[in-house]
């Protein structure tokens, strides 16, 4: 039970894990089981008021077909996440439960057990922090994969990103604009003042400025701190839930550099 047990629980059952990254090889079935690296971290909301090794994710793959009608419990509501450029995937998620089913075309792919909503409410660091406000309404929810990800390379070389993502969200609003790009900036370890500020700002100026881009369109975020320096690009709907932040290094584990950055100069 995720939130309940730990590592040594699971060995006791299982014995060490035969696949890596923590994974069993069961009777046909590929299990991959998550384990929380520590408690709460001042800045990080994500993880929760558990040991180190506790239990956080189950996720299982069979090889044997099963269907989305055979595990849906007819008259229960579900929450159902999306993907942007994958449409013929879809989440259903149990959240009271604490289960997922990642499906393709109505065949469950994978089926994930995480905690109840009890547990989470309970046990959980902090609230989760959205690239912008939530629009009023908003019910569609889409799975956190971005367009586009990369990290400190020059800024010629993100040009070239930043134009091919802009492109992307200008066809997808040709007919209708009903999208919004969002660039995520996440500091690393070592950073300058403001680094991801800076970074999210300047790459937004370059679309506005140079590519025409509407500044309502495209919304610029800092994200906080990664272990290395990470920019992600997502294209999401407008009635849609805005991506969520997900730094994972606290602020008072970053070292601040002497100096400025201007990172979006030659």
């Amino acid at each position: 039970m995720p939130l309940h047990f730990t590592r040594a629980d699971v060995e006791r059952l299982l014995g060490p894990s035969n696949v890596e990254d923590s994974g069993y090889d069961i009777e046909g079935e590929q299990v991959r089981i998550s384990y929380s690296s520590e408690g709460c971290q001042e800045g990080l909301p994500a993880g929760w008021k558990v040991r180190a090794n506790t239990v956080v994710g189950i996720s299982v793959s069979s090889k044997i077909e099963i269907k989305l009608t055979d595990v849906l419990i007819p008259g229960k509501n579900y929450d159902q996440i999306y993907r942007v450029h994958t449409p013929q995937m879809v989440d259903y998620v149990d959240v009271q439960e604490g289960v997922r089913y990642t499906t393709i075309d109505g065949a469950v792919q994978t089926t994930t057990y995480f905690g109840s909503e009890a547990d989470d409410k309970k046990l959980r660091c902090g609230e989760h922090k959205y690239a912008a406000p939530v629009p009023a309404g908003a019910k569609n929810k889409f799975e956190q994969t971005p367009y586009d990800s990369y990290g400190r390379i020059p800024f010629e070389d993100a040009q070239a990103r930043l134009d091919n993502f802009m492109f992307e969200l200008e066809n997808l609003n040709d007919a209708k604009p009903h999208y919004r790009g969002f660039i995520i900036v996440y500091a690393g370890r070592s950073a300058y003042p403001a680094e991801s500020s800076t970074m999210a700002a300047c790459s937004k100026d370059y679309l506005v400025r140079v590519r025409k881009a509407d500044p309502e369109v495209v919304i610029a975020t800092d994200g906080g701190y990664r272990n290395e320096l990470t920019v992600e690009l997502y294209i999401m709907p407008n009635d849609a839930y805005p991506p969520m932040l997900m730094p994972t290094v606290s602020p008072r584990n970053v070292e601040i550099l002497p100096g400025a950055l201007t990172p979006c100069s030659k």
